[in-house]
This record gives C-alpha cells, sequence and structure tokens, in this order.
C-alpha cells in the first residue's frame, strides 16, 4: 500500500538529508527518543546525538560518487528518486508504519541496498530498523529460472 502523503514527505526529508549531510535536518525528522537497530550487527544506537556521531565520523565521510544509474524514476507512485547517492526506491506502509527501500552509493563507489522500517510517533521517526546489502552479480547456476530485472551496476 503506497505511504500516505505526511509519512512520505517525512521520509523523503530525511532521505535527502542523509545525501546532503544535513545533520539539523536528519534530527528535524526524528523524535527526541529515536532508536534504531542494525540487526545484521546487533548494534542499537539511542538517540539523535549517537546518530549524528556515528555519520559523522564514518570513516572516509559520507560523500558518495554519483551513481548515473540513479538519475531515473523506479516503481509506480510508491516510488521515486530523491538523489543520486541515497536513492529512494520505494516507500510503503500505513499508519505509523512503513518501509523504505533505498539504492545507497558508498565513497568507495561500492552499491548497496538499505531496507528501513520506519516506526512514527508525534509526526517524527521514532524508531528505525536498518538492513544493509551490498549488491551482487546473480550465480549462474540459478540462470535457468530466473530473469535479471535490474543487474547490478559497476
Amino acid at each position: 500500500m503506497p505511504a500516505d502523503s505526511a509519512a512520505r514527505e517525512l521520509i523523503a526529508r530525511y532521505v535527502t538529508a542523509l545525501h546532503e549531510q544535513d545533520f539539523d535536518g536528519i534530527a528535524a525528522t526524528q523524535h527526541p527518543d529515536y532508536v534504531e537497530d542494525y540487526p545484521q550487527s546487533g548494534e542499537r544506537i539511542h538517540g539523535r546525538r549517537n546518530f549524528r556521531s556515528i555519520l559523522e565520523n564514518y570513516p572516509g565521510g559520507l560523500a558518495g560518487e554519483a551513481d548515473p544509474s540513479a538519475d531515473r524514476v523506479v516503481g509506480r507512485d510508491d516510488g521515486w528518486m530523491i538523489s543520486p547517492t541515497f536513492t529512494m526506491i520505494r516507500l510503503s506502509g500505513e499508519g505509523d508504519t512503513h518501509t523504505a527501500i533505498v539504492k545507497l552509493r558508498y565513497p568507495d563507489s561500492s552499491t548497496w541496498y538499505m531496507v528501513g522500517i520506519f516506526e512514527l510517533r508525534d509526526g517524527l521517526i521514532a524508531k528505525a530498523t536498518t538492513f544493509f546489502a551490498p549488491v551482487f552479480d546473480p550465480p549462474e547456476w540459478r540462470s535457468a529460472w530466473v530473469e535479471v530485472v535490474d543487474g547490478p551496476k559497476p
């Protein structure tokens, strides 16, 4: 189900602020009691300040090289392009829970996908559960049973 317009706007502002490294803009989208979980590493981030510190101390910085393949809209009415480095692929949900798929382009030019489950409270992002996955080439052994619709980009 497509996300409602208020949630879409909030999460779009969040992703845009991430892309622009607008730390005050990021904080403005986060609830004062913000929590983010990274299930793959078992980490939990408590609060806006800790989240900002992680971004500010990212090894090599966060500025990534533009991804020319991201210069297009992807998906239906619940998907759109936001920026070349953090590209919103799809946003869906209802009520206070929404899921976003975002394409990331890191400073080392690697491409990853992020899936974020956002829980909203008081019109802000109160909790995020974030999964990260690198792009990889499809294995040859599956080729007889699959169609490659959007293969990895170098």
